[in-house]
């Protein structure tokens, strides 16, 4: 059956896209308004006499009336006058007009899955008519009117355009999570946030699992942070992928273990989060965890840099100079390399193809590079020394040093 829905002469209204069905409501009742009587007391006859007096089917139009009529029908659950009453209230058409009690006809004709309570449903939440605007719930019962055959439902979807999709379940309770944390009550947001995350909200396992990592509003918390970033990794969240890798990485709140960390960023990194790309790419540019390549750097650090992520663009840049040594993981690193003169030697001792499990394992190559250049750097040394010996020799002079045996 088909609610109308475009306003014609002063009744009902029509959709433009008045269809067979409409068309059919109408015939049956035409061919049966006769047989009905004054006082039907099925719901499909009394639907019908509404019909009747709506559109003057052998009666004299009375909107007062079809809406008597319809509400009989519709107190005896039938769906498609419930549809109309609900559409009389909203227009006031025969009826006193009340938006709110327009929708609650809608909801009982679109929880019997009927189509036009399942438009005019998406219809009033699109417009804000006796409830919040709300375009994720007008898609979603637009969706189902058109599953079950409403064409004024497949244009209203089309004309919603590409907006967002409907509101996962507790959208509202995280929005006010968001307006608590913005206003600095941190401790207000921990407690929406938790409740969220305790039931599985992704996005507020997440934020919690920072505000944690930075005691924003709970007790400071390593072990707390992983545990939240974990359950949203593994659901998937990029964002959370990311941030557990980096725990891994510095043994926050975790074991410290490199090829863990390389892993949560790939698929953090996989999923398109510029965080985790760039966190990769770091991991290739130090071995951390995964084999040691700049070029596997620079492709990571480009991903994350086309996505804005400036730190990756220096990087990448970085990288792709000739005669550039990679860089430092972290101040340790950097204070090492400077304290043991490092920084010439290592630019020709890039650590290409080898995979560090540990911090301990990355500064142990470093304080070995470090004896590999104290090594070259005494043999330079001779070498230095030796060369004078020899102009001193062939100088014929009696004064000459001799360096010793090479250094070993």
């Amino acid at each position: 059956m088909r609610i109308l829905t475009l306003l014609v002469t002063s009744i009902l209204i029509l959709t433009a896209v008045a269809d067979a069905d409409l068309n059919a409501d109408f015939a049956a009742c035409r061919r049966r308004i006769l047989q009905i009587g004054p006082d039907p007391k099925s719901p499909p006859d009394q639907y019908c006499l509404g019909l009747s007096h709506a559109f003057a089917l052998n009666h004299r139009k009375n909107q007062a009336e079809a809406a008597r009529w319809f509400r009989k029908a519709a107190d005896q659950n039938h769906p498609a006058a419930q549809a109309n009453l609900g559409y009389l209230y909203e227009r006031g058409y025969g009826v006193t007009t009340d938006a709110a009690e327009a929708v609650r006809w809608y909801r009982k004709a679109a929880d019997q899955n009927h189509d036009d309570g399942l438009f005019h449903l998406g219809r009033a939440y699109e417009n804000g008519i006796g409830v919040a605007r709300d375009i994720n719930q007008a898609r979603t019962y637009y969706t189902k009117a058109a599953a079950v055959g409403s064409g004024a439902a497949q244009e209203a979807l089309a004309n919603l355009g590409t907006g967002p999709a409907p509101a996962p379940p507790g959208q509202a309770e995280f929005d006010e999570g968001v307006r608590l944390y913005q206003a600095k009550d941190f401790g207000g947001a921990a407690k929406v946030f938790t409740r969220l995350a305790e039931r599985g909200h992704v996005r507020a396992q997440l934020q919690i699992g920072y505000q944690y990592e930075l005691g924003e509003g709970v007790k400071q918390s390593a072990e707390e942070a992983v545990k939240w970033f974990r359950k949203a990794a593994e659901q998937g969240d990029a964002a959370s992928q990311s941030n557990l890798g980096d725990m891994y990485e510095d043994g926050k709140g975790v074991r410290e273990d490199w090829p863990e960390a390389a892993k949560w960023y790939r698929q953090s990194a996989d999923g398109g989060n510029a965080n985790g790309q760039f966190r990769l790419g770091r991991a290739y540019q130090f071995g951390i965890g995964v084999p040691q390549n700049r070029q596997e750097a620079i492709r990571w650090f480009d991903q994350a840099g086309d996505q804005g992520h400036d730190q990756a663009n220096y990087f990448a840049n970085h990288l792709k100079q000739r005669g550039t040594y990679v860089g430092f993981r972290n101040d340790e690193e950097h204070a090492m390399v400077v304290g043991l003169k490092l920084r010439r030697v290592l630019l020709n001792i890039e650590p290409v193809g080898r995979t560090f499990r540990t911090s301990a394992e990355r500064m142990g190559y470093l304080r070995q590079a470090s004896v590999q250049a104290d090594r070259q750097e005494a043999y330079q040394d001779w070498e230095a020394r030796s060369r004078e010996y020899k102009d001193c020799q062939q100088a014929g002079r009696s004064n000459c040093s001799d360096p010793g045996p090479p250094p070993q």
